[in-house]
């Protein structure tokens, strides 16, 4: 972060300052009393369970120069800023946005149901290949993670390529005026927070105003084997036809970027301005062919399924965009490997157990199975599927619905693991004799019938809700004399 001075941040924000210098610099930002770094500015978010104002006094004697405060300060400490305001979580969303307004760097925002962290990896891995690239941190997408994201762009830097996530009605406006993308993926619209949005369609409604703050023909990468998606180009030609676009299936800042902007599909559909062709599984490596107007570049991923190449086709998408050749953003690609517990690979006992345990949608579940069908020389191929959260009154026929779209693929077996999961044997049960099913309350009775049941040769992909705690299983496999 570059240095700000205290009285600048208050401008920003609206705030007040209650005591110290206005001069002074402000060198980091944090929420954390417990990771406050010399200079910082700690910000006290009041959460469900803890109010942060609590812990002002420790920030300080940690290091921290100055705080915000919403609430009633009695003494403070010499040579401290405090600053006044309403509302300290919109207060680091106004700061970051201000500091984001001093770099006129290209901001990529992806949004999507599903695949937005191993798509941010690609871009970032294929744009890395020629520039200096900022890339979100871990889970550092909502409300609290992407505004301290911000903070951490430098002036070195070339491009930033940012995860934003939403779980509620109103968080993707919110968050794109903080960031101000310049340019937005949209990698999907699955069920993830259908209990709060209510819809698939409300969901894009949502994810869509990532477009927000775009201020002119700004480009929107969609995933064009998605039918919802494939949409947004329709609705977009449209209004700049002058022609009718139903109004109610955007929201109102939304509509008015729709005849302005520019959509292109990514993909493995001829509908695709950019896509993948002729994939195939060789080992653990994907193969395929980027197709784009620029020409055809042989392309080789060390991951597996077709949703990854989707998700390559993109990153070598945006890399044209800013000018670097398919030739050359390959070769990031070709040495990206998963991340922790999203679609890792390991050997243990002459079996492939792949811990894809990070979270879970019913449409990553559908692509977990698509990358377990596609590795090669198993003798048996085993999923392991717990519990997806947060699909409110749907949640039994979205289990249900994975478990007639697993019922036509050549499985071994699937293993669920919790109360909604057990609609997904249902689901295979009623459509197929085929695959051998079976349901455990907990992982730990899961666990006790993997240690039996698989052995020498198997492929065995392991997923569920990451409140289900399924990386437990692929520990229990790991361990496996």
């Amino acid at each position: 972060m570059k240095a700000i001075k205290a009285g600048t941040l208050a401008e920003a924000v609206g705030g007040k300052i209650l005591s110290g210098n206005k001069d002074l610099l402000i060198t980091s930002v944090s929420t954390n009393s417990k990771e406050i770094q010399q200079g910082a500015l700690f910000v006290p978010i009041i959460g469900e369970r803890v109010d942060a104002h609590n812990f002002i006094d420790m920030a300080l004697e940690a290091g921290a120069v100055a705080t915000f405060t919403q609430r009633e300060i009695k003494t403070y400490k010499e040579e401290k800023v405090y600053i006044q305001v309403a509302d300290t979580l919109h207060a680091l969303q106004l700061a970051a946005a201000y500091y984001r307004s001093q770099f006129s760097i290209p901001l990529i925002g992806i949004t999507g149901s599903v695949g937005k962290t191993t798509t941010k990896e690609m871009i970032a891995a294929a744009l890395s290949t020629k520039k200096k690239v900022l890339k979100t941190k871990g889970n550092m997408n909502s409300q609290v993670g992407l505004p301290l994201m911000m903070f951490e762009l430098e002036e070195d830097m070339e491009v930033a390529v940012i995860e934003m996530g939403m779980s509620e009605v109103g968080e993707m406006h919110r968050l794109s005026i903080v960031a101000k993308p310049d340019m937005a993926v949209m990698t999907n619209i699955g069920v993830s927070h259908i209990g709060q949005l209510g819809s698939k369609e409300n969901i894009r409604k949502e994810k869509l105003n990532i477009i927000d703050e775009f201020s002119g023909d700004n480009p929107v990468y969609v995933n064009g084997d998605d039918p919802l998606l494939e949409e947004i180009k329709e609705y977009v030609d449209k209004r700049k036809k002058g022609e009718e676009v139903p109004e109610e299936l955007f929201d109102e800042d939304t509509y008015e970027k729709l005849g302005q902007i520019q959509v292109f599909e990514f993909g493995t559909g001829e509908n695709c301005t950019y896509r993948g062709e002729n994939m195939k599984t060789v080992g653990e490596t994907t193969h395929f062919t980027y197709v784009s107007e620029s020409g055809r570049e042989e392309v080789v991923l060390s991951v597996l399924g077709n949703h990854n190449v989707n998700n390559a086709v993109v990153a070598l998408a945006i890399a044209e965009k800013l000018g670097i050749k398919p030739s050359v953003a390959k070769m990031g690609l070709e040495k990206y490997q998963p991340i922790d517990k999203r679609g890792q690979v390991f050997e243990v006992k002459g079996m492939k157990i792949i811990d894809d345990t990070y979270n879970a949608s019913p449409d990553s579940m559908k692509s977990g199975a698509g990358m377990l069908l596609a590795m090669e020389d198993l003798k048996r191929k085993i999923l392991v599927l717990a519990d997806v959260m947060e699909l409110g009154e749907v949640s039994r026929d979205c289990h249900y619905e994975v478990g007639t779209f697993l019922a036509k693929k050549p499985l071994d077996a699937v293993i669920c693991v919790g109360v909604e999961a057990k609609a997904i044997c249902e689901g295979i049960e009623e459509n197929t004799e085929a695959i051998l099913t079976r349901h455990f309350a907990d992982k730990e009775q899961a666990i006790t019938f993997l240690k039996d049941y698989v052995k020498e040769g198997d492929g065995i992909l392991v997923k569920g809700s990451r409140g289900m705690h399924m990386e437990e299983v692929v520990e229990a496999l790991k361990g496996l004399e």
